[in-house]
Formats: structure tokens, C-alpha cells, sequence
């Protein structure tokens, strides 16, 4: 983390063709998607306008085209980020861009999607040089989260994982840009943090936002930890080092908590007895309510919402194990990383789905399953090789906790699968160029 900063991010022209080349690519297979596989080549698979049958973006796209026409009938000042009665964000940006162009097609978000999709490779790309990963081998790793298909989704499709991988990236390189001594660079990482944080309001997906919070009041921690070890130990100018980051880290911590969102005014119409949680809940007297409340919630989701409302399609997985105590999900952990990081497993593999766009994917997901389990081989290898870069600690950690997240919330392959995308993606291009640089340096030894 010493080197000249100037010699990651200063070749600005090699980074706009970078981003220009991801760009064009996302664009273009968006319009092939849109325009070419699903109506002509996948006819059964097609809803109408380029989307695919039994997805969001079929409610995200209708809702979009009731707000668009509101805009267009009573003004501007009618226009919500959210739908007034779903409360989804993307229903709000569809709408916006469906006003702003007058045309109510799907292919209007295709720039917007690929904008999303080629940033967050462009940050991958530089996550990956800040660990001293070559250029060559960082961009060789960098290609597959842009062009695996599970990323068309988003790219072709209306979906906020775009959003959602974008503004967690983004947190990621404001964590690895606040380990740099020059206050300029914390001076980034405090706007890329902000950045990250509006991203996943705006996206909607408040629990990340409040995830992501929590995340920061334990580096916060950490790093005032660091400092004052360093104090005791290498003296003044080590302390300096991290008592920088740990004001980088407060900074950004205050920010999320003043963008977290306020809690909903609770309604005077008392609720009925179906309508209130139901879930059985063992309190543990040695944690924090605060935390507590955290896991209790989740649970109410995981073992009524998720049980009343999403359960029994296909791809489902442990939906029969739920969750009564915080020792339920610490006991849960093992497996829930497995399936996390594993999945989806070989039972899912080439099988038919209730839609041809599932049965698709079945098919086609396997492939990626065996490239991340082969990176996972390697994993161990690179944790060793960056153990003295905290800040690849801390995004390793928050990779975990997330993925985690995921798993315990939608026990469902293709939510998991969809959601822990840019964790993983991240993780495997990490073990893969780690390894071949270390490949390289043995050979130049020899």
C-alpha cells in the first residue's frame, strides 16, 4: 500500500478504454438479449419487449410505464423514486427514464444497465491492481464477472443487482483507499463511501444499507485498535497511519447512519392476530437488543414471509430449517457458507424449471459453479499471500457476512445465486490472479 498511488489509477486513458470496452460489451449483449435471443431464439422464454417470462422485471417494467404516464399526464412533481403501493425503486428509475425518453420499452435501460455493470468491472479491475496484481493478469480475471452469464440479468434485464454490486464495490474500494497515508486519498475514500452508501438507498435494499453500517462500527473498532497497538509498539508515525483511517472510517460511519432509512410511522389501526409476527424467539440475555433485534427479524422473515408467501418454487433449498435463537443461526453458518459459495449444487444441474428461462439457466450455471469451485481451491493460498493488507481482511469479512445474509433470508438457489454474484465474483478473481502471480514469480526465480 506504499507505491505511488499514481501508478494504479494515473493511466487515465487505459482506464476510460477499459471502461469504454466493458461498456460497449454490456450495451451490446443487452440488444442481442432483447432483440435476437429471447424472441427469436428463445421464443417460449420471451414475456414481451425483450423481457424474460417470470421475473421482477416484469412488475418493475409495468410499474414504470403507470408512473411514466402519471409524469407525462399530471407533470414532474408526481414522479417518486418508489411505487406508492410496491415501494420499489426500480420501478421509480424505469419510470424516469420512460418519461424522460417517451418510450416505453424495456431497451431505454439498456445504457443505464451497462453504465452500472462496466463501473463496477472497471472498480474490480482496480481492487485487484491495489494488491499488486499485474495488469494482465487482473484484466484476464476481471473479463468473467462482466461477460458470465449470470450478469445478464441485470444488463439486459430491469433489476437493481446492478445498483446493488456497483454501490457494494464502491464500499470496497473506499475501505482498501483509506489504508493510503496521503490525506488526498482519504479525502476519496470518504466520497466513494457516500457514493456507495446513496447507491444502496437509492436502490432500496435498506438492509444492506443497515448491514453495511453495522460493518463499519466494527472497522471503526478495528482501527482504533490498530492505532493504539501501533502507538505502544512502533510509535508515533504507525499511530498516525491508523488513526487516519480510523477518522476516514468515522466519517463514513456517521455518513451511514444519517443516510439510513427512518422507520415507518406505525399505522393507529391496530394489527390483527395474522398480521403480527408469529415467530418463536428464545432473547438472549448476553447480547444487545439492538443486535438481537437484527437476527429476530431476519427470522420473522425467514420463517413466515418467506414460508406464507415465496415458498415452494423451484430451486428451493432448507426451506424446512428455521430459526428460533441466535445459536440457530450461528449453528446454521457452516452450512449457509457452503451453499453460499458452492452452490448450485449438481442436483440443480441441467434440470428442467417451472420456466424455459430457469431451465436455461440450469444449464447454463453449472459452468460457472465449477469456475468458483476451482477458485475456492486457490483462496486459502491468496488470504496467506495478501495477510498483511487489513483492507482485503476487511472486505473478506464483509464478503462472508453478506453472502451469509443472503442465504439465511432466501433459501432459494437462484436469489443466492443472483445476490452473491459480486462477492464471488470478486473472491475467485482474487484466488485465480493470486495464484498466477505467484506462478510468475516462480518462474522468473528459476
Amino acid at each position: 500500500m506504499r507505491k505511488n498511488w499514481v501508478s494504479y489509477i494515473g493511466d487515465y486513458k487505459f482506464y476510460i478504454k477499459l471502461w469504454l470496452a466493458f461498456y460497449l460489451y454490456s450495451l451490446t449483449v443487452g440488444i442481442l438479449v432483447q432483440f435476437v435471443i429471447l424472441p427469436i431464439i428463445f421464443p417460449s422464454a420471451h414475456w414481451k419487449d425483450g423481457l424474460m417470462v417470470g421475473g421482477d422485471w416484469i412488475q418493475f417494467h409495468t410499474e414504470g410505464i403507470e408512473i411514466a404516464k402519471r409524469v407525462q399526464q399530471e407533470g414532474w412533481n408526481v414522479w417518486t423514486l418508489r411505487h406508492p403501493i410496491s415501494g420499489q425503486a426500480m420501478s421509480g428509475i424505469a419510470g424516469l427514464f420512460y418519461a424522460l425518453s417517451g418510450i416505453h420499452k424495456p431497451w431505454v435501460l439498456l445504457p443505464f444497465n451497462a453504465f452500472l455493470h462496466a463501473s463496477a468491472g472497471l472498480i474490480l479491475y482496480i481492487l485487484l491492481r491495489l494488491l499488486d496484481i499485474s495488469k494482465k493478469t487482473a484484466l484476464i480475471f476481471t473479463i468473467p464477472f462482466i461477460i458470465f452469464p449470470t450478469s445478464l440479468t441485470w444488463v439486459s434485464q430491469i433489476h437493481k443487482d446492478g445498483l446493488y454490486i456497483l454501490g457494494m464495490y464502491l464500499t470496497f474500494l473506499s475501505l482498501a483507499l483509506a489504508f493510503y497515508n496521503e490525506i488526498k486519498k482519504n479525502v476519496i475514500s470518504i466520497l466513494v463511501g457516500i457514493l456507495g452508501a446513496f447507491v444502496f438507498f437509492t436502490v432500496g435494499r435498506e438492509y444492506a444499507l443497515k448491514i453495511v453500517y453495522y460493518f463499519y462500527a466494527l472497522f471503526l473498532l478495528i482501527s482504533l485498535l490498530m492505532a493504539t497497538i501501533n502507538l505502544v509498539w512502533k510509535g508515533k508515525e504507525s499511530f498516525l497511519r491508523y488513526g487516519k483511517t480510523a477518522f476516514i472510517f468515522l466519517i463514513i460511519f456517521a455518513t451511514y447512519g444519517l443516510l439510513q432509512p427512518q422507520p415507518q410511522t406505525e399505522s393507529q389501526q391496530p394489527q390483527t392476530e395474522s398480521q403480527q409476527p408469529q415467530t418463536e424467539w428464545y432473547w438472549n440475555p448476553y447480547i444487545s437488543d439492538k443486535i438481537e433485534n437484527l437476527f429476530y427479524t431476519l427470522a420473522v422473515w425467514r420463517n413466515e414471509i418467506w414460508a406464507r408467501y415465496l415458498s415452494g418454487h423451484p430451486g428451493a433449498i432448507d426451506e424446512d430449517i428455521k430459526f428460533r435463537s441466535v445459536g440457530d443461526f450461528i449453528e446454521y453458518t457452516p452450512r449457509a457458507l457452503m451453499v453460499g459459495f458452492f452452490s448450485p449444487f449438481p442436483r440443480f444441474w441441467f434440470s428442467q424449471s417451472s420456466t424455459t428461462g430457469g431451465t436455461i439457466a440450469r444449464y447454463i450455471t453449472p459452468f460457472e459453479a465449477i469456475y468458483l469451485w476451482f477458485a475456492w481451491l486457490l483462496l486459502p493460498i491468496a488470504l496467506w499471500f495478501h495477510r498483511k493488507k487489513l483492507w482485503f481482511w476487511l472486505v473478506f469479512l464483509m464478503c462472508l457476512g453478506f453472502i451469509w445474509s443472503h442465504v439465511v433470508a432466501e433459501p432459494n438457489v437462484g436469489p443466492i445465486v443472483r445476490k452473491r454474484y459480486g462477492y464471488v465474483m470478486l473472491l475467485s478473481a482474487v484466488s485465480y490472479s493470486t495464484a498466477v502471480e505467484l506462478w510468475r514469480r516462480k518462474d522468473r526465480k528459476e
